[in-house]
C-alpha cells in the first residue's frame, strides 16, 4: 500500500510505521513525566510522616519501616547520581540480599503490603510522595510477594497510578529496598 501525505514523499505501511515508531521513541526518550497531584485530597504519605535519616533512607513513623529513597542504581540527596536498574525477580533478591547501605545489610525486597503503603493515591505519573521518594520511575516494582494463582510470577506495584499487578518473574522491574517495620501480610489497601 502507498499512502500520500503532504510533505512527505510517497511511503508503504512498511517505512511509514517504522518512521512513526522513531518519532515516538525519540518522543519518549526526551519526555519526563510531569508529576499531577489533586488538591482536593488529603495525602496518604505526608512527608511529616517520615524521618530522613540524613544517609540516604527515610523511617515512615507508621510502620516502621526504613526505605531506600533511591531506587536501586540511583544515588544522591536527591537522587540524581547513578542509571537506575531494572531486575528479574531472582536478581532482585540476588540484589537485596547483597546491599549494603547506610550501614546495614538486612535489606530486602518490600511485601506487597509494604510497598503498597508507601503510595501516594493523590498523585499520578509518579503515585508517591515526591519529596520523601524523588525520582521514582513511572513504572513496575517488585514486591517479594508471589501471586497465587500464577506460581511463577510475583506481585508488583506500578507507580505511574500505584496499581496492584502481577507478572512473571522474568520480566525485569526496578527496585526499592526496605528494612525493618511491623507491617504484617494481609489484604492490600
Amino acid at each position: 500500500m502507498v499512502v500520500k501525505l503532504k510533505g512527505i514523499a510517497h511511503m508503504n505501511t512498511k517505512s511509514m510505521a517504522a518512521g512513526l515508531l522513531m518519532l515516538l521513541l525519540l518522543g519518549a526518550a526526551s519526555a519526563q513525566a510531569t508529576q499531577t497531584c489533586r488538591s482536593d485530597l488529603n495525602a496518604a504519605t505526608p512527608s511529616g510522616r517520615f524521618v530522613n535519616n540524613g544517609d540516604g533512607t527515610v523511617t515512615d513513623a507508621i510502620t516502621n519501616l526504613t526505605w531506600k529513597r533511591c531506587s536501586e542504581g540511583l544515588v544522591g540527596n536527591s537522587c540524581e547520581s547513578g542509571t537506575v536498574i531494572t531486575y528479574t525477580w531472582s536478581d532482585a533478591i540476588k540484589a537485596a540480599s547483597a546491599a549494603v547501605f547506610a550501614g546495614k545489610k538486612d535489606w530486602r525486597i518490600p511485601t506487597i503490603q509494604e510497598l503498597d503503603s508507601i503510595i501516594e493515591y493523590k498523585c499520578t505519573m509518579p503515585a508517591i510522595n515526591a519529596e520523601i521518594f524523588p525520582v521514582t520511575r513511572t513504572s513496575n516494582y517488585w514486591s517479594s510477594t508471589p501471586f497465587a494463582g500464577y506460581p511463577g510470577g510475583s506481585w508488583n506495584i506500578n507507580f505511574n497510578d500505584g496499581a496492584h499487578e502481577s507478572c512473571s518473574r522474568n520480566w525485569n522491574l526496578y527496585l526499592r529496598l526496605v528494612r525493618g517495620g511491623n507491617l504484617q501480610e494481609g489484604v492490600c489497601r
